[in-house]
Parts: C-alpha cells; sequence; structure tokens
C-alpha cells in the first residue's frame, strides 16, 4: 500500500479544513445590516437571526421544519426562552393553531428581509390553504435598541373565513417579579384614593395567573405594558393597540406563560388584515433600563427617529371653558406669549352651539365642524396668525369620532353611521361615529382636512370622550369586531394626516388618559394624561407612573388655578409648576388676574423647564423612591430623567413631608469615572464628584424654606 508524505497528509487535511469553514460562511448570510442590527440567514440550520443592541432572536424557519422561536438572549448572554415554540396563534372559526405548525396544515411560502424607513424587518409567510389564507408573521429591530416589534397580516379572506381573538405574541419566559400599571381607572375625581396610573407587581406562584385589559379603549383600566425582573436583566412587552385586549400570565413550573392580544372577537376580514403589534426585549439592567430600551425603540422604530419636542403649551379648557371669542383670546394669547408660551391652544367651544347647558358644555354643538360666526367673525385663521406674530405657534381642539344627536342629519352626518351597542348610543345627546363606516370615515377625514387647510394650525388635539363597541350592521363589521374595525379605522385616518400634514403635532387625548398605548406615539407627538390635573402631588403620580412606559416628554399636564393649589398669592409657586416639569409643561389659567411679581415668577419657571427640556425630550425615566401619592406616599419623591449618553441626568424630588427635612437621593446610570458637576437650579453648583461616588454617596438634599420642590442638574465635566 503507497505511503503519503506527511506533509501532503497535512496539506490535504487543511485544504478540507477550509472548505468546511467556505461552506459554513456561505450558509450564513447576513441580509440586512445597520448599526448594531442585523438579519442572518443560515440556510444549513434552516434558522434567522435578528439582533440589535445585544440581544438576540432566533427563528427556526425553513420548509422542513415548524415555525418555533429558538432562542431570546439579551447582551448578558441569558436565555429568556424556556421552550422552542411558536410565538404565536392563529384562531380560525373553532379551531386554535399554533403558527407555523405542519401539523395545522400551515406551508411554508418563503422568507424575505427588508428595510423599512429606520427598521430592518424579517417577514415570515406561510399558506394555510384550508381556510385560503396566507398569514405573514413579521418581525422588525432598529440600531440602538434591544426590541422586536412583532404582529401578523391575513391575506386572502374572501370566502366568510371567520379569524377571532388576534394574537400578538405568546412565549414562555423565566420566572420573575411582573410589573404592570393601572390606567386611568374611570372619572374617579371624587374618590379619596388615586389608584389611576399607579406602578403593581406581583410574584406568582406555581398555577397562579394574572389577567388584565381592556373592553374599550387600551388605558380605561391597565396600560397594556408588562416588565418582568430577571437575575441581571428585564423582560418588557408592550401591545402597540388602542382598542379592546387582553393580557393573560400563566405561573407554571417551567416559569411565565404569556399571551398578549385582543379581547375576545370574531371577525371576517373582506381582504388583507394585520393584528395587533407587540414590541418586546430584554435589557441587562432593572424596570429602568427596559423603560429607557423600549423608548429608544419608540423614537427609532415607531417614529422613524421623529423626535418628541414637549411645549410650553397654554390651553383654553380650564380657564374658560366654552366661553371664548375672538377678543379674548388675542388677549390670553398676548399674556401667554409674554411668560415664555410656545404654543397656544383652543380648546372645545370654538364652533357653534356650544354652552347651552353652561360654560363647560361642548357636546352642545359638537360635529358642526365651523367656527361661531359671532364670537369668531373671522374665523380661526387669524388667531393662528396672532400667536406666530407673537412666536408661538397654534393649535386647536377636535373630536372627530362623536356629534350631537341634535345635529344628525344637519350637516351631512347620517344616523346610520352611528355606532350602537345593543341598540343604544350609550348617552342621551351624543353618538359616536363608528369609523368602521367607510362613508362616516370619508365624511369625517372631509371635515378635518376642510379644517386644517383654512386654519393651518400646528397642532391638532384630537379628543375621544366616550366609546362603545359597536354591534349595529352595515358598518363593515360583525357583533363582536366593532371595536376592533373602528381602531383599525382609527389608525387610517391619523395616518392620512401624517402623510398629508407632516408637521403637524397631535395630542392624544381621550376623555383624560383612556387611550394611553405605546403604539400612539407612532401617531401623536403629546399626551394630555388626566383631567384631573391637579394637585401638584397627583400630576407627580401619573407622571411617575406612565414614564416607567412612555418618554416623559409624551405627558402633558397642566399648572391650573387650582382651589387647593391658588396661584394668586400662591404658597409654594415653583412647586405648583415642577410638579409638572418631568413631562410637557401645560398652562391654563386667566392671564391677567396676577401682578407684575407673579408673572415674573411664572416665568423664572418656565425658563427652569426650557433650561432642563434638552434632558427631558430625549430622557428615559427612572422612579428612585416610591410612587408619590396623595395618602401613605414617600416623604419625598424622587423621579431621575437621564440621557442615553449619560452626559446629562435631572433630578426632581419633592418633600411631601415637613417632618423629614433631608433626602440622600443616589442617582442611577452615571458613568463610573466620568467627573459630574451637580447644580441646583435655585441655588448654584454644589459642587463635582465622580459618577461612583454620587452613585455610591448620594446626594443630600435638604428642605428649602422657599419650596418643597427641588431640582438638580448633573452634568459631565469630563
Amino acid at each position: 500500500m503507497a505511503r503519503r508524505s506527511p506533509g501532503l497528509s497535512f496539506a490535504l487535511a487543511l485544504v478540507a479544513a477550509l472548505l468546511v469553514n467556505a461552506t459554513a460562511e456561505a450558509a450564513t448570510v447576513v441580509t440586512q445590516e445597520d448599526g448594531d442590527a442585523s438579519i442572518t440567514h443560515d440556510v444549513a440550520a434552516g434558522t434567522w437571526t435578528l439582533a440589535a443592541h445585544g440581544a438576540v432572536l432566533t427563528l427556526a424557519l425553513d420548509p422542513s421544519r415548524d415555525f418555533a422561536i429558538v432562542s431570546v438572549v439579551s447582551a448578558s448572554g441569558i436565555a429568556w426562552t424556556t421552550s422552542v415554540a411558536s410565538d404565536s396563534f392563529v384562531r380560525v372559526g373553532t379551531r386554535t393553531l399554533a403558527f407555523g405548525s405542519r401539523a395545522a396544515g400551515f406551508a411554508y411560502q418563503d422568507a424575505s428581509a427588508v428595510t423599512r424607513g429606520n427598521a430592518l424587518q424579517l417577514n415570515a409567510a406561510f399558506r394555510l390553504s384550508s381556510s385560503n389564507l396566507t398569514v405573514t408573521r413579521h418581525y422588525a429591530i432598529v440600531s440602538g435598541s434591544p426590541s422586536f416589534e412583532v404582529w401578523t397580516t391575513y391575506d386572502g379572506a374572501t370566502d366568510g373565513t371567520t379569524l377571532a381573538d388576534l394574537n400578538g405574541l405568546q412565549l414562555a419566559v423565566p420566572a420573575g417579579t411582573v410589573h404592570w400599571l393601572n390606567g386611568l381607572q374611570g372619572d374617579t375625581a371624587d374618590v379619596p384614593t388615586d389608584t389611576s396610573f399607579t406602578l403593581q407587581q406581583q410574584t406568582l406562584t406555581i398555577g397562579q395567573q394574572v389577567a388584565l385589559g381592556a373592553v374599550h379603549r387600551a388605558s380605561e383600566q391597565t396600560v397594556p405594558w408588562l416588565s418582568i425582573d430577571g437575575a441581571r436583566d428585564e423582560f418588557y412587552a408592550a401591545l402597540m393597540w388602542s382598542g379592546a385586549w387582553s393580557l393573560r400570565l400563566d405561573r407554571t413550573t417551567a416559569g411565565l406563560s404569556i399571551a398578549f392580544g385582543l379581547a375576545p372577537m370574531s371577525t371576517t376580514p373582506a381582504a388583507s388584515v394585520d393584528g395587533p403589534h407587540v414590541v418586546f426585549g430584554v435589557a441587562p439592567g432593572g424596570v429602568a433600563d427596559g423603560t429607557a430600551a423600549l423608548r429608544s425603540y419608540v423614537i427609532d422604530g415607531l417614529r422613524g427617529g421623529r423626535p418628541i419636542q414637549p411645549l410650553v403649551t397654554y390651553n383654553t379648557w380650564f380657564a374658560y371653558g366654552t366661553e371664548i371669542d375672538e377678543a379674548s383670546m388675542r388677549a390670553e394669547m398676548e399674556h401667554a406669549a409674554a411668560l415664555g408660551t410656545e404654543l397656544f391652544v383652543i380648546d372645545a367651544g370654538w364652533y357653534a352651539g356650544t354652552g347651552a347647558a353652561g360654560p363647560f358644555d361642548f357636546d352642545a354643538g359638537l360635529g358642526g365642524w365651523t367656527a361661531d360666526p359671532i364670537r369668531f367673525p373671522n374665523g380661526l385663521a387669524p388667531l393662528r396668525q396672532h400667536a406666530h406674530d407673537l412666536g408661538m405657534k397654534f393649535g386647536i381642539w377636535v373630536e372627530p369620532e362623536r356629534t350631537n344627536l341634535s345635529l344628525v342629519g344637519a350637516p351631512g352626518i347620517e344616523e346610520s353611521w352611528l355606532a350602537t351597542e345593543g341598540g343604544q348610543y350609550g348617552s342621551d345627546h351624543a353618538g359616536q361615529v363608528c369609523l368602521a363606516n367607510a362613508a362616516a370615515r370619508q365624511w369625517l377625514m372631509d371635515r378635518i382636512t376642510t379644517l386644517l387647510d383654512d386654519v393651518q394650525p400646528d397642532y391638532l388635539k384630537w379628543d375621544n370622550n366616550m366609546f362603545v363597541n359597536c354591534d349595529r350592521d352595515g358598518h363593515g363589521h360583525g357583533a363582536t369586531d366593532g371595536n376592533f374595525v373602528h381602531t383599525s379605522g382609527l389608525y387610517d385616518m391619523l395616518t392620512q394626516l401624517r402623510v398629508r400634514y407632516p408637521d403637524l403635532l397631535i395630542e392624544n387625548v381621550s376623555g383624560g388618559g383612556n387611550r394611553l398605548d405605546v403604539g400612539m406615539l407612532r401617531y401623536t407627538d403629546v399626551a394630555w394624561m388626566d383631567d384631573r390635573t391637579a394637585p401638584s402631588v397627583h400630576v407627580r403620580h401619573n407622571l411617575q407612573g406612565l414614564s416607567a412606559v412612555f418618554p416623559p416628554a409624551y405627558l402633558l399636564s397642566f399648572v391650573t388655578d387650582h382651589d387647593t393649589e391658588p396661584l394668586h398669592d400662591a404658597p409654594d409657586l415653583s412647586l405648583y409648576f415642577r410638579s409638572r416639569m418631568s413631562g410637557a409643561l401645560g398652562l391654563c389659567f386667566l392671564g391677567d388676574s396676577f401682578t407684575d411679581e407673579e408673572n415674573a415668577s411664572m416665568s423664572r419657571e418656565i425658563g427652569i423647564y426650557k433650561a432642563t427640556r434638552a434632558t427631558e425630550s430625549i430622557a428615559a425615566a427612572a422612579l428612585l423612591t416610591k410612587q408619590a401619592a396623595p395618602e401613605d406616599g414617600p416623604s419625598w419623591d424622587v423621579l431621575q430623567l437621564s440621557t442615553a449618553a449619560h452626559d446629562q441626568v435631572v433630578v426632581n424630588a419633592t418633600q411631601t413631608d415637613d417632618g423629614v427635612d433631608t433626602v440622600n437621593v443616589k442617582p442611577t446610570d452615571l458613568l463610573p469615572s466620568v467627573i459630574y458637576q451637580v447644580q441646583s437650579v435655585d441655588t448654584g453648583v454644589l459642587g463635582t464628584a465622580t459618577g461612583t461616588a454620587l452613585m455610591t454617596d448620594g446626594i443630600d438634599i435638604l428642605q428649602s424654606p422657599a419650596t418643597a420642590s427641588h431640582i438638580l442638574i448633573i452634568t459631565a465635566r469630563q
């Protein structure tokens, strides 16, 4: 037998190894890449992998196997899935099918990776022949956020196929303490306890279940968001849906099972339909770190890089109600501009017929869409010009989804367009326009665009003070999907406005905060949290709760002349203003009611807000104490806002107990070796220290004889 030389054997082995490596490299293809985000396809393994900011999601996606999430791994290297399984189900008729299961009848069609604006997107299409459906699962990522946006599209259901309980995400993750957030909890102005937007947490035992959701609008009872503590990471998920929804958490021996989607419903779509979107992810750290990661996805993924820019906003409602006219608004604009206001908004009452039952009756005349010719003989456009001449933007209020019943038929509103539930409007004087009805939706778009083209405002306040789940025939929906189709119609209208008026700022308000969900950040730029915009402790409570989910700059509240906190001869004017400064600062009072000295004090506080706003507009929030509360709250409540670059932190600390005259505040997320300067907005520079020293030793804040509210600015110096 011939013998080969050792050198030849080594050379052959090296060639073989190189061929194997070359084959492996060829099998893994980077299909899309942007910054730290990428989508890769491993042909040999039959997997696709999405990676962003250290988080990695691997999917089994290949004709030869069932679709499944193989793993979700954090930047810490920790696996956040407890099984290999599909991440969604499809309910067709009476059958509940795991998405992508071959045994359930799903046949793989194709997978593709594309760029969509700032995002990279993977589309996985399967055919369900038994129901004549093409079902596509989508995954989107952006550089800079360890988050994954997921949703499902259903195409081809033209033969009466019924889809039910559209699911956004189902996932099994390791067990940990679960955090969630109460919603607005209804109009509880006369209820002594303050449960709205209260942070909740619970550690579930095996066999225990938590069920949360809404039956009308997203945040009526609970905000559609959760966060789960891990050993070194935080898992988070938010349903991007403004209507009825459900979340079920089950504690099993393996961990926590999550099912996030729509409330029970069924729909027979005419063509293509999208299910609800969910964004989920995992970030090293705790709840605040998950909040920061979600905020990054909101800005770059949902808003395409469009920043949130909080403006000092004057609104007429609490000061004037419907008793407004051109002369009074011109005068108030001049007062507001002198204080430093940047946006002047005329709220409800500019149209004809308002005030029939009193100064705050804005239902009368609702749906007319025409400025009252008596009070505004020149229309609203001259007021917009006056605001611009004073250096302010101009905004107006609308409530497109509702009309006074007395106007039905007169301006073109058909009674057949109105939503009913069980044959009832839900009100004895107003009706909800069902946005599932294509004719009604088009009529409303024509009215809105006519108004916008005529007035040319910079800002549109979109309100919604009533909701019924329409089950009326003839609207393009069935008995149980009126909520779903109405919400889809709302998104269609807001999308059209975004395209036609790209610079228009839109406020999200729904009888206060009844539509606070992450998805609305795609369409709107600011949200009014609560009609109860005083006292200050209530506002701070809301801001501290909601900033666990939303960018603080998105959250609007108003300084008002409240009976417990009067602005004239104010006991603590700084407290009233600064309690709103962690969010978007609003003003609502009669400008001619104050002395020159009081106006100067207000202008100073507005100047402080503008000086710290650069941080707030790009910041994520971290609550450093218990949440503020009118009863049984902390003696000091402290909220921190910090930039992603860790170069500036704003600390808002408020004393609520006169008996506790000092608090030690330990800021978080500073760079350990960097020197920071600590400055009080009242007393100036307090000193410098390293990030490590500030986070370890903290900063002692002492009771002030001037105000209970303290703002510190911590800025990196080297």
